[in-house]
């Protein structure tokens, strides 16, 4: 101790904040159940480290908000002093805030909660609002225009159709976006224009009919990653919606959840493709002929293709697919098998799913790892040994969740790492 007590208090508060790696909760009340987690154990070690703590405002910048725990009104108004104290300690350093709002149980305190944080709106740097209320966007409300170091946001539920709608739309520094849901009567207004990364997530049909979505994509130029979700409630099977492909030039990451969705961009720069099918359907699908048309007309080089899906899909030849991922994670299974013979400079292949060592879904997965290496044509160690030339595959790497918490690789799979030295295997829980 002798030794730390003579550590400067600027140097003890930057050990302190590089070792606060969660949010502040300020709706937890009972310090001591945590009194051996950070921040708190920092504050009980002496006083010399007491008072930096206290005094650092980055510190108390990252703030966890939820009224799930506003059980009562004395509560409710503890929790907002605390709140109070936590702002007025973080001073003028930007905030990272996580707020949840779910029900209207002891409504005015909650709403007096957001007020404090709106006030501090200028000050805002990331925050995700999970908002199952109309009033509670409403409370947000005067932040609209206040909003000038605002980079990241993430924003679901409800919204006020009469005037919350465009709390964002003037947020200069913003270019990280997760809006979900986006529809026709609550389509939250962005600064489309400056966005770097977004996720939309939709629940209807309605958004793409009546145009919505044609007239924002061309906003989007200088998108990179786009992530484009739904509730599984759109028909792509059936009369999909047709329209000319919107030109994204810095494009390089998309997500869909159907491959007709392709059919939407031109993007030249595209390098990763993200298959996040939530249809429950029996057929395979097809991603090739979409593919094969997206890079035809926009002359990109899809280097990564990923597949959430529990579906057996026919991806054809794609000559500069150099990783493919497969989750099965979320899935009804494993389908039973896997061929990228047709992907000829495939090096990385990663296999996701949740299995248990009794399941017939562990057999699966052993006919799929066994075709996708005879298929990509990996030499066996024997091959290996012996001098045969190696094929392109680099890395086969299976990830595992199971409920245990001691999950054990099956002997069936072991094997298979033994005989193909390329297959190595992760485990964690579900």
């Amino acid at each position: 101790m002798a030794v730390v007590s003579e550590i400067p208090n600027e140097i003890l508060t930057e050990i302190f904040y590089l070792l606060c790696k969660k949010p502040i909760y300020a709706c937890e009340l009972n310090n001591s159940c945590h009194k051996e987690d950070f921040p708190w154990a920092v504050g009980l070690v002496c006083r010399q480290w007491r008072t930096p703590f206290l005094s650092y405002p980055p510190i108390w910048a990252s703030l966890t908000l939820s009224d799930d725990y506003f059980d009562d009104k004395s509560y409710a108004k503890e929790v907002n002093r605390r709140l109070a104290l936590y702002l007025k300690r973080s001073g003028g350093h930007p905030l990272r805030l996580d707020i949840s709002v779910w029900s209207d149980y002891n409504k005015a305190f909650t709403m007096m909660a957001l007020e404090m944080l709106s006030a501090c709106s200028h000050r805002w740097q990331t925050a995700k609002f999970e908002l199952f209320c109309d009033w509670a966007s409403h409370s947000i409300h005067p932040c609209k225009g206040k909003l000038p170091t605002l980079e990241w946001l993430k924003i679901r539920g409800a919204v006020d159709r009469n005037n919350a709608w465009d709390i964002f739309e003037v947020a200069p520094r913003l270019t990280h976006a997760y809006i979900e849901p986006w529809a026709k009567d609550y389509g939250w207004i962005l600064p489309w224009t400056q966005l770097t990364e977004l996720t939309l997530t939709i629940n209807e049909d309605s958004v793409i009919e009546t145009g919505d979505v044609p007239n924002f994509l061309p906003m989007l130029h200088n998108i990179k990653e786009f992530r484009f979700c739904n509730y599984g409630e759109m028909d792509f099977e059936g009369d999909f919606p047709r329209f000319a492909p919107a030109p994204l030039n810095q494009l390089r990451v998309l997500e869909v959840p159907h491959p007709a969705v392709l059919s939407w961009f031109e993007a030249p720069s595209l390098r990763e493709i993200y298959f996040t099918d939530c249809q429950d359907y029996d057929e395979p699908l097809d991603v090739h002929e979409q593919i094969s048309s997206l890079i035809e007309r926009s002359s990109c080089r899809i280097r990564k293709l990923s597949f959430e899906s529990g579906r057996k899909f026919y991806v054809g030849t794609l000559k500069d697919v150099e990783e493919l991922v497969i989750d099965y994670s979320h899935s009804r299974g494993v389908c039973p098998s896997i061929d990228i013979s047709s992907l000829p400079k495939l090096r990385l292949l990663t296999i996701i799913c949740s299995i248990d060592e009794e399941s017939e879904d562990l057999k699966s997965l052993m006919n799929s790892l066994t075709t996708a290496l005879k298929s990509a044509r990996v030499p066996t160690r024997s091959e290996c040994s012996s001098g045969t030339p190696t094929g392109l595959l680099e890395r086969v790497t299976v990830e595992l969740y199971y409920d245990q918490e001691q999950p054990k690789i099956p002997d069936g799979l072991l094997k298979i790492a033994d005989e193909w030295p390329v297959v190595v295997f992760r485990t964690l829980r579900s």
